[in-house]
């Protein structure tokens, strides 16, 4: 753009007009199309005006210049199409379907792969994040001032598909092997420098690709590309969760399917690539951008604060022309020419006025990284909250990763609905800015949260209420037979008096404590450290001896714990908690062996309604979903097994051998009905292949329990002789919960673990599509702050700085990340509900001082790109400018005219500057 000078002046005063063009991120990324070509002023004649007026010619395309052939009609465009832009369109949606399809099922890879607690996988999620709209500005550095932006495509191209096979290769191996995290960190590391590279450069090298006259072409291939972000996103989203919930290689899921048909896709994005090279137009690179802001304003530091300072200013960077010298400058000498009229001109002065500018318009950045704070939680919080969900929708089960695909759905449907309808119909009541629209997107952002939040509190409601810090749940369990004869009564031992506190809990045989308030039932809630416990035995079949008795354990903080007290003593352990995190609609289940036999081999856990089941080979290894193993010995000497229980208390009668007990490690396992399984052959082992069901040796325990819910966490207690299928019932099976917690004192030869009609089931009861509102009121947000706000930063930026802008606002969603990481590193919030809460208001208060900015602080800027101007009078000037605008023939340039001279009624606009035509085609923010 150039700007208008009247003669004489020391610097030109910049009559600025823009038009509207919501072709967001695709004419922010492609700034190389708004420098370094010539401008020309277009002329149109009465035949080419007349056409337009009668529809042959799109309003928004600019009518033809002289000498120069403008294409309108399909055959001419499909004629004259530039071959290699296919190539570049297809490379962005492989790339595009790579990256999401990678993305889209990242935090369950560190959940369950890599064992990170959520808090940890939520920072590793978002800390990428980081990095990929971080290193877009070493890109546009590397492509702009030193190789160009092919090189810097291939190059990254390269880079970022040995990031994505090395993440791939990785994820082959289970988790304990030593490879894992750092093959996996390297792996995301070398992804966010390719990505981040690429980002600001596809674009605008498609774009380099059309000629002068092929602005209708150029319209539509940024629909084109912009088709294909959207395109590749939403089909990755909705098919990588499905490619890593099937099982393979011997593990229950299938990441390095989820990982490696991305890194196939970037193979197959960089060949294509590749293809058009011989035929590309391949611009050179032309100058560091950063770099020359970072001399100017170091210059401007160094005068103002040195004997160079040659008085007052109106911006502290004017300081840097204290010392500046045309003569010595060649971009000045350049543009002053031999022509007497332009000796007054000087580069580094509008410059200097376009980096003011560009430091006025990052105070308004400054509120954009809360939005990315609340958007980017897609992928990490929100999907943790939907594992704790019920993900069956009539019967068809909605993985939690694939709602993430409603958001790119969503937005294809949402930009021609607001273009074509929103936004005309708010406009006839009320003026339609660009900040006015950031500003309803920013608090649609914190209404969403807002209803995350209350969403969240439903589903607090199928959480376990756990202890807070320094305090311990304890729940005693008479795990004797239900047939006999033995009452036990517990109190807690008051540490200061050594004596029981309060009223005796007394437990009829196969019977828990459980949580219950209404009833005044509770479980001990005591501190953490050692506690002392007073039972009492009442019955003829307690056991020789056994009167009363003291049990000392030593409970963590914040944990659930159970004591089982039997025939053979009391063990003591630890409860599992943490719902399931796999997403793929399980419970959680853990085992305690507390039989005769002492029994601490291999078991199994087999679906018995399968369509070929056979009782006499009843467990089917081959097919994961019905098959669920703890073995001991596998995966290069993987063990399944938790802990040994130490038994204490032993009466007389029991076995003198049996001094501890095996707990195993709760495992996800599918809704379903099942039986246990003691399992004497190795069934599952990445260094054998899958035996089939009559290659296995499995003996029935005789336990049958049918669970249908999701995200319950049940601990099994077995009790019995243990291995041995001969062995007569010794007792009943019951259900024992503690809120979300299911304590099932289970016999060895008993036939089901039913439910207690009484108990508060753990299962998630509240539906995953309750997050279809979230997702529906964000993405809205997300067309009227983020396609806004990329069309602002460009329109209001200079044409110099484009660039840097486009840098800018990419580095407002890292800023957005790093605000996730820090608040999730602090830790503030221990319940989830209050975490959506807080980050509502803030959003809602951070959008209400921008707000004011907008009213009080930001003045709009209005570019337009006539030749210099060098007519003594202003009038003329401002008549020079109609004359260009008018030969446009569109209405849209003389209401911004009337706005420019009417000020009140000033409205901003944007403009393709290297084409100048006004462009209706909004552009998805996915990059």
């Amino acid at each position: 753009m150039r700007n208008i000078v009247r003669k004489g002046a020391a610097i030109s005063e910049r009559r600025e007009i823009s038009y509207h063009s919501p072709l967001a991120e695709s004419h922010l990324l492609s700034s190389q199309l708004c420098e370094g070509s010539e401008k020309e002023k277009a002329t149109m004649t009465a035949d080419s005006k007349e056409k337009e007026l009668q529809g042959d010619l799109p309003a928004a395309i600019a009518p033809p210049r002289d000498g120069v052939k403008i294409y309108t009609t399909w055959p001419e465009m499909i004629k004259h199409w530039p071959k290699t832009t296919l190539c570049i369109v297809s490379n962005e949606f492989c790339e595009r379907f790579s990256y999401y399809g990678m993305r889209t099922v990242l935090t369950f890879y560190i959940l369950n792969v890599l064992k990170f607690p959520e808090s940890t996988s939520t920072i590793f999620f978002n800390a990428f994040s980081i990095l990929c709209y971080l290193t877009p500005l070493l890109g546009s550095i590397i492509a702009d001032g030193y190789i160009g932006k092919f090189w810097t495509i291939f190059s990254v191209s390269i880079l970022y598909t040995i990031g994505q096979i090395t993440l791939a290769i990785a994820s082959t191996q289970n988790w304990t092997s030593s490879i894992h995290p750092w093959l996996d960190l390297t792996g995301l590391v070398i992804i966010g420098f390719g990505t981040g590279g690429i980002k600001p450069c596809v674009s605008a090298f498609g774009a380099d690709q059309f000629d002068k006259g092929q602005e209708r072409m150029l319209s539509i291939y940024f629909s084109m590309f912009y088709f294909s972000i959207n395109a590749g996103s939403m089909i990755s989203t909705f098919i990588s969760p499905i490619f890593r919930a099937q099982p393979c290689l011997g593990q229950d899921s299938c990441y390095p399917l989820s990982f490696g048909v991305p890194a196939v896709l970037m193979v197959v994005a960089t060949i294509i690539f590749m293809i058009g090279s011989p035929w590309y137009r391949k611009n050179p690179p032309t100058e560091n951008v950063f770099g020359e802001i970072a001399r100017l304003v170091g210059g401007a530091i160094s005068n103002k604060f040195s004997k160079r300072n040659a008085g007052p200013t109106k911006h502290w960077l004017e300081h840097y022309l204290d010392t500046h010298n045309c003569e010595n400058d060649p971009k000045c000498m350049a543009l002053k020419g031999t022509k007497k009229k332009t000796q007054h001109l000087c580069q580094k002065k509008q410059y200097v006025a376009d980096v003011v500018a560009l430091f006025k318009l990052i105070i308004m950045f400054l509120p954009v990284p809360m939005f990315w704070a609340l958007y980017d939680q897609q992928g990490s919080i929100w999907l943790l909250q939907g594992i704790q969900m019920d993900c069956d929708v009539f019967g068809i089960l909605l993985l939690p990763d694939q709602m993430q695909t409603l958001n790119a759905v969503l937005i294809l449907v949402f930009i021609p609905l607001f273009q074509v309808i929103v936004y005309p119909l708010f406009s006839k009541c009320f003026n339609i800015t660009p900040l006015r629209k950031m500003v309803i997107g920013g608090w649609l952002a914190s209404l969403s949260f807002l209803i995350t939040g209350f969403v969240q509190l439903q589903v607090n409601n199928t959480l376990p209420q756990l202890p807070g810090s320094g305090v311990a749940y304890a729940s005693f369990m008479n795990v004797f037979d239900a047939e006999k004869l033995c009452n036990i009564s517990v109190w807690h031992i008051d540490p200061a008096t050594n004596l029981p506190v309060g009223d005796a809990y007394i437990l009829p045989p196969d019977t828990s404590m459980v949580d219950i308030p209404e009833d005044g039932k509770l479980t001990f809630h005591v501190p953490d450290g050692k506690n002392s416990f007073q039972i009492s035995y009442d019955g003829k079949d307690c056991g020789t001896g056994r009167k009363t008795e003291t049990v000392d354990v030593d409970l963590s903080s914040k944990s659930v714990n159970y004591i089982a007290v039997g025939p053979q003593g009391t063990i003591h352990s630890p409860v599992g908690t943490t719902k399931p995190t796999d997403g793929t609609g399980e419970f959680s289940m853990g085992i305690s062996l507390f039989t005769q036999d002492g029994y601490n081999g291999s078991l199994c856990v087999c679906r018995l309604t399968t369509s070929d089941f056979d009782k006499n080979h009843p467990c089917n290894p081959k097919a994961p979903a019905d098959f669920y193993y703890w073995e001991i010995d596998y995966n290069q000497h993987t063990d399944d097994r938790a802990d040994f229980l130490p038994v204490v208390n032993k009466p007389k009668s029991a076995d003198p051998t049996l001094t501890s007990v095996t707990s195993y490690q709760f495992k996800s396992v599918k809704p379903g009905k099942w039986g246990l399984f003691f399992l004497h052959s190795l069934a599952k082992d990445v260094d054998i292949q899958t035996p089939e069901r009559d290659q296995i040796e499995v003996h029935d325990s005789g336990i049958d329990f049918e669970i249908n819910g999701q995200g319950g966490v049940y601990n099994f207690v077995i009790t019995g002789l243990g291995d041995d299928t001969s062995d007569p019932p010794l007792a009943s099976t019951a259900d024992r919960y503690n809120e979300s917690i299911c304590f099932c004192s289970l016999n060895a030869t008993a036939n089901t673990c039913t439910r207690s009609s009484r108990t508060t089931s753990g299962d998630a009861t509240v539906n995953i599509l309750w997050q279809v509102p979230q997702i529906v009121v964000i993405t809205a947000g997300e067309i009227l702050f983020s396609i806004t706000g990329y069309e602002f930063a460009y329109s209001q930026s200079a044409p110099s700085m484009k660039s840097v802008v486009q840098a800018l606002w990419l580095l407002t969603t890292a800023i957005g990340d790093s605000i996730i990481v820090l608040i999730t590193a602090l830790d503030l919030f221990d319940d989830m509900a209050v975490q959506f809460f807080a980050y509502a208001g803030i959003m809602f208060i951070v959008i209400c001082i921008y707000a004011l900015m907008a009213i009080f602080y930001f003045d709009y800027q209005y570019y337009t790109k006539p030749d210099e101007i060098d007519d003594d009078d202003e009038e003329d000037e401002v008549e020079e400018i109609k004359d260009a605008i008018r030969a446009h023939v569109n209405e849209a340039f003389h209401h911004e005219l009337d706005k420019k001279e009417n000020p009140q009624r000033s409205q901003y606009g944007a403009v393709d500057e290297r084409w100048g035509i006004e462009d209706n085609i909004s552009v998805d923010i996915r990059m």
